[in-house]
């Protein structure tokens, strides 16, 4: 199965920024082969280091090693 990223939304953590110890999480809202919708939470970095933005096409394997349902 293959899924696209159709949108990608990062938190606006304003000036209180993130607690000691906090990951920055991204939510990915991902559409798959049969054309259903649903989001899931990576890793800010780990979204940033595989190059996932907007229009990223992720793969099964890729998916179940770094995605974490919502």
């Amino acid at each position: 199965m293959k899924y696209i990223i159709i949108d990608l939304e990062e938190p606006d953590n304003g000036c209180e920024g993130f607690m000691p110890g906090e990951e920055p999480m991204v939510t990915l809202t991902l559409k798959d082969e049969d054309g259903n919708v649903s989001k899931v939470r990576v890793p800010d970095i780990e979204a940033y280091r595989l190059g996932w933005d907007t229009g990223s096409e992720i793969n099964s394997e890729e998916f179940n090693k770094h995605v974490t349902a919502c």
